[in-house]
């Protein structure tokens, strides 16, 4: 006969919340927890609160935090045994808070933003959230009305937030409708003009980005920055990273525009010693369905794409590591297929972190903790609660 006791793992759900605003515990699915009555936390340490559920291999448990007599909002988690989970969850906010219309000035020149909050940000004072720019803002969110069509970006990050698929993060659209040509562009075109991304880059660094930094709660390092565009926004985005890594560790650049000025993105990431600190690319684009298709919106620039992808490589980018490139057969040069693959590079860029549990800082040995955490991660194989909390299937 074996020993069940030696199966037991020790399952560890560390919940950071701030502890003046409620009294913070566990309902769930296993026991010790219960749906009907709330869990005290194992030990505490200010905003902190640790649980244990001890679970034999290949168990799971379903949980909710409660403060109070309140439930978290979001799906219930769900934690395999020996799993350590950390959460800092929200219980006033049920979606993101926008900060609309910021006007920013710098050098005579403004710039106009929106800022999309994270669900916990009014909840959680301490922490301090990535930062995403994304370029024409005045097309990302549900209630956009740019007439080329929007992203529903807060829809999608929302969802992500709930199934813990991406970490949250500060999302600022920066308004890209008035000389967006010029804007966006590094260089001029022989049919198109433009070319004045080295004074916009000037304004999002020294205007944009310090404003942002300055006025929120934001990670500040390069590594927890990124931008984002789509077609011309992708090429700036590029340029914006390859010219100023320091500030951009992360580009993600959709349907890029690399056919602007005859490649000259392409032919400048071949002729130029590549940046340091190395920035991290996600580069995608549609592909026709049929090879011969002379329609550059069907298109979709995937060739050029591929180029720059093949120029990344030989300037020491490493597919998989520090480079992802993506093809979707069939997609089109448009904002309904921008908005329906935006979640990939959000979760390739921004994804939830692995930590080891502090055992030094809880007080537990070694052997309970050769765990990883799993930072605000909400697992795919949750519930929602609604009404009753007590109607869920146990």
């Amino acid at each position: 006969m074996t020993d069940e006791s030696n199966d037991i793992l020790p399952t560890w759900i560390e919940v950071s919340y701030p502890a003046n605003r409620g009294v913070i515990g566990l309902r769930g699915s296993h026991a010790p927890l219960s749906w009907e009555h709330t869990t005290a936390p194992t030990r505490r340490i200010g905003d902190h609160h640790l649980f244990s559920v001890p679970m034999r291999e290949g168990e799971l448990v379903e949980l909710k935090v409660v403060r109070d007599d309140h439930w978290a909002q979001g799906r219930n988690y769900v934690v395999h045994a020996g799993e350590h989970l950390r959460i800092e969850p929200y219980f006033d906010s049920p979606e993101p808070k926008f900060v609309r219309d910021v006007i920013v000035e710098h050098k005579g020149k403004s710039q106009r933003l929106d800022v999309l909050l994270p669900p916990s940000y009014d909840e959680q004072p301490k922490k301090r959230y990535p930062v995403l720019y994304v370029l024409d803002g005045q097309a990302l969110w549900q209630h956009s009305t740019d007439p080329f069509g929007t992203w529903g970006m807060d829809g999608t990050l929302w969802f992500l937030y709930e199934l813990g698929a991406i970490a949250e993060l500060i999302v600022v659209g920066v308004h890209t409708s008035e000389y967006r040509l010029q804007n966006l562009t590094p260089v001029p075109d022989p049919h198109y003009g433009g070319g004045n991304a080295k004074e916009f880059l000037e304004l999002m660094v020294d205007g944009v980005v310090e404003h942002v930094n300055r006025t929120f709660r934001t990670e500040a390092d390069r590594e927890d920055t990124g931008i984002l565009g789509s077609s011309l926004g992708a090429l700036f985005a590029l340029y914006a990273a390859w010219t100023r890594p320091d500030v951009f560790g992360k580009a993600a650049c959709l349907s890029s525009s690399f056919w602007w000025a005859d490649r000259w993105a392409v032919r400048h990431v071949q002729s130029s010693p590549p940046p340091e600190p190395r920035p991290v690319f996600y580069l995608d684009s549609g592909a026709a369905p049929q090879p011969m298709e002379e329609d550059v919106r069907l298109v979709d620039g995937f060739h050029h794409t591929r180029s720059m992808l093949r120029a990344l490589t030989q300037a020491g980018f490493d597919v998989g590591f520090d480079l992802h490139r993506l093809v979707f057969p069939g997609q089109a040069h448009h904002t309904a297929s921008w908005a329906g693959r935006v979640a990939l590079p959000l979760q390739l860029q921004f994804p939830v972190t692995l930590q080891p549990l502090d055992s030094v800082r809880w007080g537990t040995s070694h052997e309970e903790n050769d765990l990883e955490t799993v930072s605000s991660a909400k697992p795919e194989s949750a519930h929602f609660k609604t009404g009753s909390y007590r109607t869920l299937a146990r």
